[in-house]
Order: C-alpha cells, then structure tokens, then sequence
C-alpha cells in the first residue's frame, strides 16, 4: 500500500502541474461569471431602436399600433424600475435610475418615397429596407426594420397584413403588432354585439393563476417558490459537470497509461512494485485530481452563485440553501467518486492493452456511446424523477451514477440511494478485479491489441 500511495502521489502531481488542469480551473470560474453577466451585457449594448414605419389605408390602425408600442415600452419601464427600487432599498448609493431605451418606434414615411397607391410606395421604400437609405429616428439615423402594410378594412380584418423586413427571425415587433390588432378588432366584435367596452376590459382581465404547494413540506409552509422550481433543473448541471470531470480526468488516465507504456516506464516501476500496487496508484492519483477539480469548480459555482448572479440574485439567493447542503453534496460526492472508479477502472485496462493513442481511441468509442444514454434521458429524468424510466436506469450499473445525481433534487427513497450505492460498490469491485487481470497481463504486452477471444483469455488466468 505504501508504493501505491507513493505512485498515486506522482500521478496527483505530475497531472496538477499541467498547462491544462490549471487553465481547466480557471477558465470555469471565468465562463461561470461570463454566462451570469455577459447575456445582460449584451442585451443591454445590443438593444437599440428598430425604427418602423406602417402603411394604413384606412387611416384607423396606426393609432392601435402606436398604443400598443406605447403600452410594450411603460411595461417594460416599470418592471425595470421596480428592480432599481430594490436595488436602492438595499444599496443607497446605487445610481440613479435610467428610463428603459425603447425598443420600437415608429417613423413616418419619408416625403421622397410616399406615393399614391400602397404598392408603388412599398416599392419606393426598398432602399430604406435594404438600409441603403435611412430614416431619422430623433437625433439619429438608423435603418428602417420593418414596414407594416394595413389593408382596408372591409368588415372583418382576418388576414392581408404584409410585414416587409430583412431580418424576419426577429418576430417581437410582428407579434406585437399581431395581438394588439387582434385585441382591437375583437373588442370591435363585442361593440357591435351590444357588449359595453367596459365589460370586455373587464373580461379581457380575468386570469387563473395557480398557487403551487408541495404536501412534503409542514403545515403552513407549503408555498413553492421559484427557487424551488429551478432545484428541480440544477441537478443537470451538477451531472454534466460530473461528466466532464469524469471524462476529463478519465483520459488523462487513459493517456497517461498510453504514454508511460509506450516509453517502458512501467518496465521500470513493475521491478520495484506488484501490477496491482500500480494500478491502485494511478487509480488513486487521478482520482485525487478529479476531485480537487470538481471541489474548485463547486466553490467557483458558490461564489459566482452568492456574489456574483446579478440579475438572477433572486434566483441564486435561495437556490445556494436548497443545493448546497449535505443531503445533496454528499451523496453527489459518493455517486462521483464511485461512478469515476468504475469507468476509470475500465479505460485504465483498456490503456494497458494500447501501444498508441490511436488504439485507445477506438476502445473509447463504444464507452462513449454506453455514456450518451444517461445524458440524453437527463431531461425525461428530471421532468419525472421517480418515474418507471428514472428508476429502472438507476439500476443500470454503468447508468446509475448520473441517474441517481440527476434524481437527487426529486428525493428518492433512502432505500434507493442506500441500494443503488451498494450496487455500485459491488460493480466497482468486480470491474477493479477485471480490470486488474487484464492490466498484469496487457502492462508488458506488445504488439497488436488482442482480440476478443485473447481476452478473455487473459481474464481466466
């Protein structure tokens, strides 16, 4: 066991000296931040008036179009300023607020492209749709987004609304539009039904809203917030940072055996110490890596989450109490620490049967296939974490660690985290016995990766 200790300690340090693991460490935090701060950033850089203008026949739509932009940007001010005014009641020195840009407005038809008949000014208007031209939006210039072109209205509108612009993926401005003239033409329906405009405002108000209550929780208490909600999800990153550790730290194994074979190093290391010692060495050396880095990249996760969520603080605030306790992390720990030994026990054997990087690369193909399976149920798992797919997959040795990470946040039994992990034990064991024949016996192998039957050879003996 001391040799082993000793190889696991080089192991540990040659791999944490590395260019990579320390870029790994530090560019997670960076990203983590990048990913609160940055989407906001952006929005608020990139969000600049869409000028529009609107052909309308009629004369009667424009209005309904202008109080609906109208309408859209006092919504959006007053959410905004009611967030500042939380800001301020926390922080006094927060600087004053700044009205929201707005993010429509609508211009007039310049004098040069007006003509008689809607369609021949829809043809004049083509430079400005292009942005060869552009319109005068206050102070400044910018590109006409988009042309709205009414028809007359003849009883009912149902369709005949032309919407010209050259970027159609962005739809809030025609959605918009679309509803407030909706709304108009149904409340135009109710008028000449003899129903007063007051009752159809009042109407058009009602909503249901659902309280949500969770029966676990003591009397009084039951109220569920959106913090809780989101618990449900967080486990999905929690199991793709465990698959990226795991597979990261995994073909740093995978590799390091591949190297240290190919350059005759375990001939040297296998005259001071037992096959076994070697492998438990580097099981345990590598294994010590994946933690150190998942542990740094957990505080980095806390960190950013308490300090640093901006605009999702409300969020982040309560979702810190709800994952970050024992009866989460711990078994987190286990399931990662259990689920890294059994594929890391397997790639390790496969790595002694390889000569080349290229030969450990073909044996990697159909474990990354047995690992797509957990991720691509990630979603139906966490929408229904006790369910028939959830519990049977958690029985799957290969599938159980990022299954049962997965099912934390829905409370399975005791009995299903204390069975699957003995399960698991079990599996670690036998797969750590496999591994270990075919690692003494493929260590000093050359040549050509051995066959299916060789193998199994190698295993009886």
């Amino acid at each position: 066991m001391k040799y082993a200790l000793r190889i696991g300690f080089r192991e540990f340090a040659e791999h944490v000296k590395t260019k990579g693991f320390v870029i790994g460490i530090v560019l997670f935090p960076v990203l983590l931040f990048a990913g609160f701060r940055v989407p906001a950033l952006l929005e608020k850089i990139s969000k600049t008036t869409r000028a529009f203008a609107v052909i309308d026949p009629s004369g009667e739509l424009t209005a309904i179009v202008d109080e609906a932009i109208e309408r859209d940007w006092q919504e959006s001010d007053d959410k905004a300023r009611l967030a500042w005014l939380e800001k301020r009641k926390a922080d006094p020195e927060t600087p004053d607020y700044e009205p929201q840009k707005r993010f429509f407005q609508r211009v007039e038809i310049p004098a040069e492209a007006a003509a008689a008949t809607p369609a021949e000014t829809i043809a004049n208007l083509k430079p400005w749709l292009l942005g060869d031209k552009k319109v005068k939006v206050g102070e400044d210039e910018k590109e006409l987004f988009a042309l709205i072109v009414m028809p007359k209205i003849q009883g009912q509108l149902k369709k005949g609304v032309e919407y010209w612009s050259t970027n159609l993926t962005d739809d809030g401005l025609s959605k918009l539009v679309s509803r407030a003239l909706e709304d108009h033409l149904r409340r135009k329906e109710y008028t000449a039904k003899g129903i007063a405009q007051a009752e159809v405002e009042r109407i058009a108000r009602i909503e249901v809203r659902f309280d949500d209550k969770d029966p676990r929780k003591a009397a009084g208490e039951e109220d569920v917030g959106l913090a809780e909600k989101a618990r449900q999800w967080a486990p999905i990153g929690f199991v793709y940072l465990m698959f990226v550790a795991m597979m990261t730290v995994a073909q740093m194994l995978l590799s390091s055996t591949v190297e240290e074979k190919a350059s005759r190093i375990f001939e040297v290391l296998l005259s001071s110490v037992t096959p076994g010692e070697l492998m438990l060495g580097k099981l345990m050396g590598v294994a010590a890596v994946g933690f150190v880095m998942l542990a740094a990249w957990f505080v980095s996760l806390f960190a950013i989450l308490r300090f640093g969520a901006g605009s999702l603080s409300e969020v982040a605030g309560p979702l810190l109490g709800l994952v970050f306790t024992p009866s989460v992390l711990i078994p987190m720990a286990v399931y990662f620490l259990l689920g890294f030994l059994l594929y890391a026990s397997l790639l390790l054997a496969l790595g002694s049967l390889c000569n080349t990087i290229k030969e450990a690369q073909n044996f990697m193909s159909p474990v990354m296939l047995v690992l797509m399976v957990p991720l691509l149920a990630m979603i139906p798992v966490a929408r229904d974490p006790n369910g028939v797919l959830a519990q049977v997959l958690s029985w799957i040795p290969p599938f159980t660690p990022f299954v049962m990470m997965n099912r934390i946040a829905g409370d399975p039994a005791g009995w299903e985290i204390a069975g699957t992990i003995v399960l698991l034990v079990a599996s670690v064991a036998g797969m750590l016995w496999l591994a270990g024949r075919v690692f003494r016996n493929g260590v000093l192998r050359t040549g050509a990766p051995p066959k299916i039957v060789e193998l199994l050879r190698m295993l009886r003996r």
